[in-house]
């Protein structure tokens, strides 16, 4: 008998050779036999994925579909079985691209009233704080440090960001007086500090007013100070300081939220008036259920 009894099968199963990497090195000649086209892949779909095709003096006389568990095939079931990538996960809706922007904008600017009413009025120096509710120990550690912030943040950021830096001194300590390790030498808080200060200003980076090596270098430190800094940007902000990780917008730069209108210099609040006017007449003319 020969072998064209298969033949008979291209109606329902169609055929090509079997592929190496379904058999491994030989493919179909290794194994002696053929394998079958779109119509065996409905098969393993729908049925169990094991054919038994009876042949009568070279005729195609049944094909039935058994279950492959319990099988003499059973042991080679999982290995001949098509890998399925795994479904993607499908992306959570996003809110239009100018809501995104006004989301932004208000932890920015410290919440959707101080947005509301931000101006670029530039900030001026205020009075001495008053430090007398922080122990002995901490205040006299906070003083020799807003000395060293008068002395290196006017030239790296500028001078109302060195207004901001120690403003944001200030209330970080205040707030939590442990962000002063005790293991951290003066002049590593004082790096750290600018550094925010800058960041949440959008002042620090590749073509900004600094970069982040300047501020390293200038106050004496072996490391990046950025870490640090997002410990102070954290007490002052209440814990928001990051864009929500499931809302990627391209646009807005990368700044640490400080949270407050007062610790933001006057250039930058005249980019972000811009964008809210912008963003507030994109909602006036997108319809609701945009």
């Amino acid at each position: 008998m020969g072998n064209e009894w298969y033949e008979d099968l291209a109606d329902e199963l169609g055929h090509h050779d079997w592929r190496e990497e379904e058999f491994g090195d030989g493919g179909a000649a290794a194994h002696g036999g053929r394998s079958w086209g779109p119509g065996w892949s409905s098969v393993q779909r729908e049925g169990n994925g094991l054919v038994r095709i009876t042949v009568l003096h070279g005729t195609v006389v049944d094909v039935d579909y058994p279950p492959v568990r319990g099988s003499k095939f059973e042991h080679l079931d999982q290995r001949l079985l098509p890998r399925r990538a795994a479904p993607p996960i499908p992306m959570a809706p996003q809110p239009p691209e100018h809501e995104l922007k006004l989301t932004w904008l208000e932890a920015v600017a410290g919440g959707a009233e101080a947005l509301a009413v931000l101006d670029d009025s530039p900030l001026v120096p205020e009075a001495e704080p008053d430090l007398a509710q922080l122990s002995w120990p901490v205040r006299t550690r906070l003083e020799r440090i807003l000395a060293r912030i008068d002395e290196y943040a006017p030239s790296l950021l500028g001078p109302e960001g060195a207004i901001v830096a120690r403003r944001l001194a200030v209330r970080a300590v205040s707030a939590r007086p442990t962000v002063l390790s005790t293991s951290d030498r003066d002049q590593a808080n004082v790096g750290a500090i600018i550094h925010a200060a800058g960041k949440g200003n959008d002042l620090v980076g590749p073509g900004k007013w600094v970069l982040a090596k300047d501020i390293q270098a200038e106050c004496g430190l072996s490391s990046s100070p950025s870490q640090r800094a997002r410990n102070f940007a954290d007490a002052v902000s209440g814990g928001r300081l990051d864009w929500p990780s499931s809302w990627m917008h391209r646009e807005t730069p990368a700044v640490i939220v400080l949270g407050s209108p007062d610790l933001l210099v006057s250039d930058f609040r005249r980019i972000l008036i811009a964008e809210r006017d912008l963003a507030l007449r994109l909602r006036a003319v997108t319809p609701a259920s945009a």
